[in-house]
Parts: structure tokens; sequence; C-alpha cells
């Protein structure tokens, strides 16, 4: 078979395991098979396939019981899902593990066929428990780990513990545990903070991942997206990069992360950066530029691809990131009159200047400091829209069939989501 034949081959074979939608079941296969490295393989899928549930099975793991179960229990309701609750079996917070796995197996074969899924709440916690669950050939849809800042999880441990000895060992135990099941889970895993996020937010977001089915969905290649938000209305396209992140396995770059980062590690553009933001001033772009670049050109970056929130700002950066070949411009815009709504709606801090379009009502401090934002001359507000509707037209003609613009409110993610598939196995925007 020469190179030709070979590319044509393997065409028809993509082709047709995306038509019958296998991906995901070849993946999981192939996942169990490294895990368990069984002495029989063939033997082990055949058993795998011919009991596999119809089902779908969503874990949620970490946190106080009372607040997982009341997260679980809004998702139960809304799909119709059965829950498996690990706290109404065992009252003690201390059990052993094999004695856990029983009942989850006893309880995953007792499940009503009318239940569309289940859900899984307390489960699994550590290595032991998630590779029981890998050998039962059991394919989970999506793993949840919900966690809580240090200070709250040493608080609850200290009410429930005898000593100070037994809250260290319980805050390194889970703190090895998590890292285990990152590793085993790896794309699988969503990770929420409860001290940061609150619960209705938390839920909203669950709700998309499952509607979505959102698993790792396989482009042609190791894509470059840049997404392009209107100034200061990061919320929905930081939302949309770790969509997209997880989604297609791409190394997360988010500006304002980045930024941040430079702050603290205090080098030479630490203060720079912080005087600037200060002044409620743009960073140079040559300073910008700098950094992304660094970040583009990481191993990580090159080797799966990644999406970049928040630059291009301007026609110069835009320079800049055409040499680093962007197959998909995802545009954020909105009419006038909207996205000056929405900058006035923005909260700001008074001692960091960064703004917020959400409330963090979990963090106490910086709510206490949260102000409006004042928008002393709507004249310039203006022109910023409109230098920034311009610069949007200036993407969609330079790179026309590589750009596609969204309405920031009137388009849903699930949209959104269903082109950017489309677009990223469009073998036209990597040439």
């Amino acid at each position: 078979m020469n190179t030709s034949e070979l590319v044509e081959y393997q065409q028809k074979v993509e082709a047709y395991i995306k038509e019958h939608k296998m991906t995901d079941l070849f993946e999981n296969l192939t996942r169990l098979l490294v895990l368990s490295r069984p002495q029989d393989p063939m033997t082990f899928l055949v058993d795998v396939l011919e009991n596999r549930r119809v089902q779908r099975l969503i874990l949620v793991a970490g946190v106080v019981a009372t607040t997982r179960q009341e997260i679980v229990v809004s998702l139960a309701n809304l799909f119709n899902y059965k829950v498996i609750t690990i706290e109404d079996h065992f009252k003690s917070h201390w059990v052993d593990d094999d004695q856990v796995n029983e009942f989850i197996h006893s309880e995953l074969k007792k499940t009503e066929k009318h239940f569309r899924g289940v859900i899984i709440s307390g489960y699994p916690n550590n290595i032991k428990q998630a590779y029981y669950l890998q050998s039962l050939g059991i394919i989970q849809e999506r793993f949840f780990y919900l966690e809580s800042d240090l200070d709250f999880c040493r608080q609850y441990y200290e009410q429930i513990s005898q000593s100070q000895e037994e809250v260290t060992k319980a805050l390194t135990r889970d703190r090895l545990n998590k890292k285990d099941l990152e590793y085993i889970y790896g794309s699988y895993m969503d990770i929420f903070n409860t001290s940061k996020r609150t619960k209705e937010d938390i839920i909203e977001n669950i709700k998309q991942i499952i509607r979505l089915r959102d698993r790792k969905f396989p482009p042609l290649r190791f894509p470059r997206v840049a997404i392009i938000r209107p100034p200061g209305l990061k919320e929905r396209a930081t939302q949309l990069t770790q969509i997209f992140s997880k989604r297609y396995g791409l190394v997360q770059l988010i500006t304002f992360d980045m930024i941040q980062q430079q702050i603290q590690n205090k080098g030479a553009l630490g203060p720079l950066i912080y005087n600037t933001l200060q002044k409620e001033e743009e960073i140079p772009n040559d300073i910008m530029n700098s950094i992304v670049y660094t970040e583009v050109l990481s191993t990580e970056a090159r080797t799966k691809g990644w999406v970049l929130e928040g630059f291009p700002k301007n026609e110069a950066q835009l320079k800049f990131l055409e040499a680093q070949h962007v197959n998909l411009f995802v545009v954020l815009n909105e009419d006038e009159d909207v996205l000056i709504n929405k900058s006035k709606q923005l909260k700001i801090d008074p001692v960091t200047k960064i703004k917020y379009e959400k409330v963090p009502l979990n963090n106490k401090p910086l709510l206490d400091r949260l102000q409006n934002f004042q928008i002393h001359n709507e004249q310039l507000l203006k022109q910023r829209i409109t230098r920034y509707q311009a610069f949007v037209k200036l993407i969609e003609q330079k790179f026309s069939e590589r750009v596609q613009v969204f309405k920031l409110e009137k388009d849903s993610t699930e949209n959104i989501i269903r082109v950017t598939d489309v677009f990223l196995n469009n073998p036209k925007i990597y040439n």
C-alpha cells in the first residue's frame, strides 16, 4: 500500500467511525485496556461490550455531602437520572474501600431501566475505587469533582476529627487522592471550586456539559483557535475557552490569567504591567505580543494545539498573530446598544482595577470592595465599541473562511459548539 492509498484508507476509516458515532467508544475502550491491562484483551473487550449499559453514568465526588447532594439532586431531577449516594448507606466518614465498591456494584445492578442515566454521589474518592469501577468495564460519561478552599476543608475536618494530626492527615489524603483521580480520568474530569462559584452557577455549567455530551471531540489536526471579544466583556469568552479546551484537548490560554501571572512572578514586566492596569490603560502591544508568543511556542501548545482568549485586540496584535497560523477565529459581537448596556453593568475592584461581569458572591472581601464601574465619558465608550466592530470587520475581510462571528447574547453555547465542530473538521482551515 503506497502513501496515497494509505491516506485514502485512513480517511475512509475516520469517516466511517465518525458517521456511526463510535469515536468516544473507541477512546473509552482503549483507555480501559490501558488501565486494566487484562491477560486476555480480546475476551475483556467482548465482556465490556456485552455488558455495556445504555444508561449514562455521571460521577460526582468531593466536598461535604450536603453541598454535593443539593447539586446532584437538582441535576437528577432535570435529566431523570437515578441517584446513588454513598452517605445514604455509610454514615461513618471512614469507610473500607471494598465495602463501598461492593455497595456501588450492587446499586448499579438494581438500576431501573426507565431512568435515562445514573449519578453516583460521593464516588470515587481515591485510586482504588476508581480502578474498581474501571475493572467492571463500566464507562462513565463524565466525572465532576467539587473542591473547596483549604480553610473550609480544614474547618470541616476539625468538626469530625479527634485531633489536629487527624485533620492534617485528612487534608493530605484529599490532596493526593485528587491528584490520582486527575491522572486516571484526565479530560473526562471537570473540577469546580464551591468556595469561589455559586451552587447555581455550578449546576448551570454542569447542565451545559451534560447536554453537549462534552467529551473530547477529535478535530482533523491540532488546531489553533483565537476567541475575540468586546473590550471589558470576558465572561462568555472565558467560558467558551474552557469548553473548547476540554472538548478538543487544546491548551487553554487566557490573556487575563497570563497577565496576572506576570504580575505575580514579579519579573521585569510585572511592575510595568501592574502600573499600566492601575492607570486603566492598554498594555503595550510589544509586551502583549511577547507574553502570547512565549505561551503559543510552549511544547504542549505546539503539540496539542491551543485556544487563545482575549487576543488580539487591535491591528498590530492581529498582524503578529497572523504569523502563528491561526486556524479559526471565533468572534463575539453584538449591537452597539447591547455592548454599551453591558459595559455600564460592570463592577470594578478599586484596588486591582479588575472589572467583573458577575459578582463573585463567595469572596466576601472582594464583594465588599466592588463598586459600579463609572463611565465618565460615554462618547469615549462608544468610540471603543465602534473601533472594536471595525476590528471585527477587518478580521472577516482578512481571514474570511477562518472566521465565525456569533452574537454575544443571542447565540447559545450549544450552537457555537456545533458550528465549531464543523469548522475544525474542514480541511481548508489547515491549509
